[in-house]
């Protein structure tokens, strides 16, 4: 595995070093000591993954407010998405900006942390998705923001196809949390 900045933030993506041979690839996903090399403290307490049928589709933007919020590694085992991460914390100095990269077939992966809202449209039909979660799932503390939220200024690069009732019905994030103003964005 090889970390590397998501353009300055505390997000990172994770390039996958692959072994092939005539039987096809292997890749490692998930070491501990490596993590902690790359200076991430983060242990896995569960697993999920999802199937979504249909390129351009949006999932997000989701995150667990305090004192469960959660960080998470997520990785698109088949197909192709275009991954979005908002850093949502009180204080940071990059509070408010939205990094994105595509993830695909496999080969990397991106370490979210706690206090980032996460989401993603599918780029080819048929998409798998696997995450590695931090802490387990609080749904008192479940929450998002709207996918066109103004103050995330995230650029979805096709026309949405498809979007959860619950998704769709997201607030847009002013006043809601007072430090993400226009001026943090």
């Amino acid at each position: 595995m090889q970390f590397s900045s998501l353009d300055g933030s505390d997000a990172r993506l994770i390039h996958l070093k692959r072994h092939s041979d005539s039987r096809g690839d292997f890749a490692r996903v998930w070491c501990t000591g490596m993590f902690q090399q790359a200076g991430l403290d983060f242990q896995p307490v569960q697993g999920n993954t999802s199937l979504t049928r249909r390129r351009g589709t949006v999932r997000g933007m989701h995150f667990q407010r305090a004192p469960f919020a959660d960080a998470k590694v997520v990785r698109c085992s088949s197909g192709r998405i275009h991954d979005v991460v908002v850093d949502l914390r009180e204080g940071s100095p990059n509070c408010g900006r939205s990094y994105h990269s595509e993830l695909g077939d496999n080969d990397t992966m991106m370490f979210i942390p706690a206090g980032f809202a996460h989401g993603f449209q599918t780029l080819t039909d048929d998409v798998i998705v696997e995450y590695l979660m931090g802490i387990e799932y609080h749904p008192d503390y479940y929450d998002g923001a709207r996918h066109d939220d103004p103050l995330l200024h995230i650029h979805w690069p096709e026309p949405i196809t498809d979007l959860s009732e619950r998704d769709g019905q997201w607030r847009n994030l002013a006043g809601r949390m007072p430090w993400l103003t226009q001026e943090t964005a």
